[in-house]
């Protein structure tokens, strides 16, 4: 029944363009044999800019739809993704989940940033929003070490290091070892089911 939910985790990833979001997120889910249901953003003023501008009314948003579908019962949801956009800086985004919803229905379970091993840091990005990304996320997912030399994976983990330490975890086109990380559903059902929030690159 509805008022037995329990509170809905929430994982952000993030990632600039081409560094394997989509593609991690779907490996993961199969590899723990939970279900994806995709929620495109609605924005079509976000390009390949960031959710933390125009996109946190999008962003609230969705996710109240999402509440209240779920606790009517049209959906069954043990866990949601938000996959940011390119250029994200976690802070508002972390913000507004905390700010703007009850524990008691909605709480930030982690913050994964997953990188490109063979173009890390990118030229293109803002550097605070590079750091920010690293520092603000509880694991860090090396992508794409099958097309970074070893030199490249080292000094991706070295620039990592020199922001912030926790976990982190090379992956080859989004494949993580899933004995070692895991993201389990809250609720156990026949078929655990994630919801994946996308804003794009």
């Amino acid at each position: 029944m509805a008022n037995q939910l329990k509170p809905l985790p929430v994982i952000l990833v993030l990632g600039f363009t081409g560094s394997g979001k989509t593609s991690f997120i779907q490996h993961l889910s199969s590899q723990t044999q939970v279900a994806v249901e995709h929620i495109q953003s609605g924005s079509q003023n976000l390009g390949s800019g960031c959710i933390c501008c125009s996109g946190l009314k999008d962003l609230k948003q969705l996710i109240k739809d999402l509440l209240v579908d779920r606790e009517n019962e049209k959906i069954e949801c043990q866990q949601l993704f938000i996959e940011a956009s390119h250029e994200t800086d976690p802070i508002p985004v972390i913000r507004t989940i905390r700010q703007h919803f009850s524990p008691g229905n909605i709480f930030l379970k982690e913050v994964i940033t997953v990188i490109n091993a063979a173009k890390y840091p990118p030229k293109d990005a803002q550097r605070y929003l590079v750091t920010n990304q690293i520092f603000f996320a509880n694991k860090i997912v090396v992508n794409h070490c099958d097309c970074a030399t070893d030199e490249q994976i080292n000094n991706s983990h070295k620039h990592i290091r020199s922001v912030k330490w926790q976990p982190i975890f090379n992956a080859i086109q989004g494949i993580v070892d899933t004995n070692e990380f895991s993201v389990h559903p809250a609720v156990e059902t026949s078929i655990p089911v994630s919801t994946v929030i996308s804003f794009g690159s």
